[in-house]
């Protein structure tokens, strides 16, 4: 059941956060506005790059940043939005419930910079912190075009023979940037926030020329060896948001791979709830599920 404080924020409906504005300046900007947040009671954030790039790295007060239990997580906004600053309020709480460093990689975005420059900030931020801290504590962690990247980490670090972390989470994963999912039709009227045209707008300018089924660009096209042996994946997803599609097919192929993927639908919610906070029912249990697959994973 629909809890009465979700139903109040699918009633919002368009216009929450101005995605779909002329100018890339003022979609960032409105994206900051709706994201921001304080930081977290009780922790702290550094500001340290990683792989190259700037990055921002939340912990609890009482611990050292990369001591041990360490997220990379990369922010959604697909591919031309977003940043680690605009994160602050949900990654430290995630710092918090996990008892460890979360890591928000400011990588480079569209248009400025295409496809594959976000992938290869990733790769080698992930290549840095894995030598910094074992795999064994290491999760990778992102949402929307984020979610993607985190797939995208996981096959490139396979083809370059770097060890696999030891859990990966993808929320509402962008991770096919086709038009082809069924979803992108059939949820056009239940999805509150995100719509197709945007999508194509922002992977448009993300790929130019590039092939939208690179399995580093669309995942969910990877083939089923590039799926084979790859960190544990739990995939969290709405069923009415556009993007659903996404998380199922690359579920599906995961698991004829015979990879280690968790798939959670929520029937009613709108695009990366657990940010939402614990007011919201469906977002504290979405947190919960993802905490306690990470740190189930974590040895």
């Amino acid at each position: 059941m629909t809890s009465d404080e979700m139903k109040a924020i699918l009633a919002l409906g368009d216009g929450v956060v101005a995605m779909d504005a002329e100018r890339i300046e003022d979609r960032r900007a409105a994206t900051s506005a709706a994201l921001f947040g304080p930081l977290t009671e009780g922790t702290v954030a550094e500001d340290r790059p990683l792989g190259g790039r700037p990055a921002l790295w939340f912990h609890p007060e009482s611990m050292e940043a990369d001591q041990d239990n360490t997220v990379l997580y990369l922010h959604g906004g697909v591919f031309e939005v977003g940043s680690p600053s605009d994160y602050q309020a949900f990654c430290s709480r995630l710092a918090l419930r996990l008892s460890g460093t979360v890591v928000a990689l400011d990588y480079r975005l569209a248009p400025e910079h295409r496809f594959p420059s976000a992938v290869d900030d990733v790769v080698a931020a992930y290549r840095e912190l894995i030598d910094m801290v074992s795999p064994s504590k290491v999760a990778v962690i992102g949402d929307s075009a984020g979610g993607g990247l985190v797939m995208s980490c996981l096959i490139a670090a396979r083809r370059a023979g770097l060890p696999q972390p030891a859990a990966a989470a993808s929320l509402s994963a962008w991770a096919d940037l086709t038009s082809e999912p069924d979803s992108r039709l059939r949820c056009a009227a239940s999805d509150p926030f995100i719509k197709a045209e945007m999508l194509q707008r922002a992977a448009d300018q993300y790929l130019v020329d590039a092939d939208p089924r690179d399995p580093l660009a669309s995942p969910a096209h990877a083939s089923i060896d590039e799926l084979a042996e790859l960190a544990p994946i739990l995939l969290q997803a709405a069923g009415n948001e556009i993007l659903v599609d996404d998380s199922c097919l690359l579920a599906d192929r995961i698991v004829r791979a015979g990879g280690d993927v968790a798939l959670e639908i929520t029937g009613a919610a709108f695009h990366v709830w657990v940010m939402a906070g614990d007011a919201i029912p469906e977002a504290r249990r979405a947190l919960d599920s993802l905490c306690q697959f990470v740190t189930g994973r974590w040895s």
